[in-house]
């Protein structure tokens, strides 16, 4: 299957090669005869790319260790699942991933182009296959995954796979972060393909919006699931560490979340047209960075693939993306000035500007962060690290102020807004913050962050609810009491999706705003050696060690603990924390216990045992509302979904509750 593998991925790249030279000689000739061929070619880029994956997993599955890759990621002992994801396991094997969900974008896009303007999409098939034709370029000359093991002799088993990915959200965590990079390549593609059109409405902007919100929506789930990942898989009670790897998944989330609002501007009032187009290059080339931190070995961390030699070519693709996006918009400065001004600070346009400033102030801090050893190496010679403290201190209150504008922005008027009006708006709102502050300072409930944090999730909170009591009243005012509050509710949100949806992702936010604060704030741990039989006592909570002893499995060895979780002598749980040792790389892993619940998460980690081997030694943590982060998260997407689902598909659902409410 080598063979097979790496000629359809050479075949791919060849395919690929001809849709830009043809693509963009087509568009710039206007031969209509080229642009179908080049969305024909598009086509069979991506049949060819997932011709190439699908043979790299045949590989795998087979156990072929003549295969280079295939030896160093996979072994015997392997669960068939953990094979298939052992792919995306290394440098050559993502970069595979990673072009082929490139390709499967642009064949979206393909099939999509005979809705869209055939002027524009002339241009921006070529501009898609030429992200595609970069990726393919870096896996056929430089990672090819389809290499032989240099070596006659054929070994009996593999390496295996690094423990830390054998684990079931990290199977699913690192597609969905490649999938929300390569549809966030999309956007870039039409605004690149618009700029050489000379198609500078706001025309792009409104082809593109449901791509972003796709893109988005993948690469928050990722950045979830490889927190949930790092939760219970490295045994440190924490969820986020700022991680450079966590990072640069981080840094296109915030300027694509600052592309989704400033768009909105655009839309209504005709500006930041420059803004707009340095944010979605932005998005995607923050992609493509993140990309070279995790493969160029500039950064140290869990996450990161081992150095290599292929760090510069990222560098250059990025070189080229943003001096080209440059000439571009010198070239076409003229159609993309601005005539209308922002009128007041008091004003949506205004709100969103600020927004805008604070997510990218957000971003710039966070790759300060990321880069700042490799930078203080570069002139001193001496590498100087910042860790989480740097980070805290300069982004909490950065997300603090965001929350409040989150709150402010989507009520204050367009234009402009009298201080009646906003004093009639938030009123409510900011008693019910203020009183919360109050409260929690009288009852001294932590300190001054999470007060303020807690203050404004509840300012937040009643903006939502105040919106949404106004809509509704409308609603049934409209259509007469007898239709009910959950119909008015259906009928709100099938008029006005977009809007109503973007509530729901912020209501999101600030449950995940909720769960953070608290569990940071508020956690409790404690270390401490029990030996059978012995117990120990953290506030409501009692740990018995029940037994400890080893055990073999197919792949690993382990060390195991039955320990009982009580509350006030009453069992909760009998929890099984544990220590794996794999055989093949001598690598160990930490397999958390953990009890959730609504109100803390009781986590806990067997860190060792003594000479004996008889005494265990724990380290127990209590994190209180933990689980709302993750139930946040999925409001958020849930928020995404209703905003990106046609209007149709949408209006049927929701007429179905409404008509489940009458009855």
């Amino acid at each position: 299957m080598a063979e097979f593998g790496h000629f359809a991925q050479c075949l791919a790249w060849l395919i690929a090669v001809v849709c830009v030279l043809g693509g963009f000689y087509g568009a710039a000739r206007g031969k209509l005869a080229w642009y179908q061929t080049t969305r024909a070619g598009t086509f069979l880029v991506f049949v060819a790319s997932f011709c190439a994956l699908g043979a790299l997993a045949f590989a795998f599955v087979q156990d072929d260790y003549t295969n280079q890759y295939v030896w160093q990621h996979s072994n015997k002992e392997m669960a068939a699942a953990y094979k298939i994801t052992a792919i995306w396991g290394g440098m050559d094997g993502s970069m595979l991933l990673w072009a082929a969900l490139l390709s499967l974008a642009g064949a979206l896009v393909a099939w999509r182009a005979p809705t869209y303007p055939q002027m524009l999409m002339r241009w921006v098939l070529p501009v898609v296959n030429s992200t595609s034709l970069f990726f393919l370029s870096v896996v056929v000359f430089l990672t090819n995954p389809f290499r032989y093991l240099k070596s006659e002799f054929i070994p009996p088993d593999g390496n295996g796979l690094n423990p830390l990915l054998q684990n079931p959200f990290m199977a699913i965590h690192p597609p969905m972060l490649y999938v929300g990079f390569t549809f966030l390549a999309v956007p870039c593609a039409f605004c690149i393909a618009a700029l050489l059109a000379g198609r500078l409405t706001n025309e792009w902007i409104r082809l593109t919006r449901r791509w972003t919100l796709i893109g988005w929506a993948f690469l928050t789930t990722g950045i979830i699931l490889g927190g949930h990942w790092a939760y219970i898989e490295l045994g440190w009670g924490g969820f986020w560490a700022w991680d450079p790897v966590e990072n640069a998944s981080f840094l296109p989330w915030l300027t694509a979340t600052a592309f989704l609002h400033s768009v909105m501007v655009q839309e209504r009032k005709d500006m930041l047209k420059f803004w707009n187009i340095w944010l979605v290059v932005l998005t995607y080339g923050l992609t493509v960075f993140g990309t070279f931190l995790t493969r160029s070995g500039v950064v140290q961390s869990v996450h990161a693939f081992a150095s290599t030699n292929v760090g510069w070519v990222f560098l250059l693709y990025l070189a080229c993306l943003f001096v080209g996006t440059l000439a571009l918009v010198l070239w076409r400065r003229k159609e993309l000035a601005s005539e209308r001004k922002i009128e007041s600070f008091l004003s949506r346009e205004a709100a969103f500007l600020v927004n805008n400033l604070v997510l990218l102030s957000i971003c710039f801090a966070t790759l300060w962060g990321v880069m700042f050893p490799v930078l203080s190496e570069a002139l001193t010679g001496a590498k100087q690290t910042v860790g989480i403290p740097f980070f805290n201190a300069v982004n909490v209150p950065l997300f603090l102020l965001l929350l409040f504008v989150m709150g402010v922005g989507p009520l204050i008027a367009w234009k402009r807004s009298t201080w009646a009006s906003l004093q009639k708006m938030f009123l409510v709102p900011f008693s019910a913050a203020f009183l919360t502050g109050v409260v929690l300072v009288w009852a001294q409930v932590g300190s001054f962050w999470p007060i303020l944090s807690y203050s404004l999730c509840v300012f937040v909170l009643m903006t939502i609810l105040g919106e949404v009591h106004r809509g509704v009243r409308v609603q049934m005012a409209a259509q007469g009491q007898q239709s009910g509050v959950a119909g008015s509710v259906a009928r709100l949100m099938r008029r006005h999706r977009v809007r109503y949806g973007g509530h729901l992702v912020h209501l999101g936010v600030v449950v995940v705003a909720f769960g953070i604060t608290s569990s940071m704030a508020f956690k409790t741990e404690k270390e401490f050696s029990l030996g059978k039989g012995e117990s120990s006592s953290i506030g409501r909570f009692t740990l018995t060690l029940e037994e400890l002893g080893e055990a073999a499995e197919k792949n690993y060895d382990a060390l195991r603990a039955s320990v009982s979780l009580k509350e006030n002598d009453k069992l909760l749980k009998t929890l099984h924390p544990e220590l794996r040792l794999y055989r093949r790389n001598k690598e160990t892993t930490t397999e958390v216990a953990l009890r959730m619940g609504m109100r803390e998460d009781v986590y806990v980690v067997l860190a060792g045992v003594d000479d004996s081997g008889k005494r265990g030694t724990f380290k127990l943590f209590i994190n209180p509302f933990q689980v709302w982060l993750w139930f946040g998260a999925m409001i958020m997407l849930l928020g995404t979904v209703i905003v990106i689902l046609p209007e149709m598909g949408l209006r049927s659902i929701l007429l179905g509750e409404a008509e489940q409410s009458r009855a």
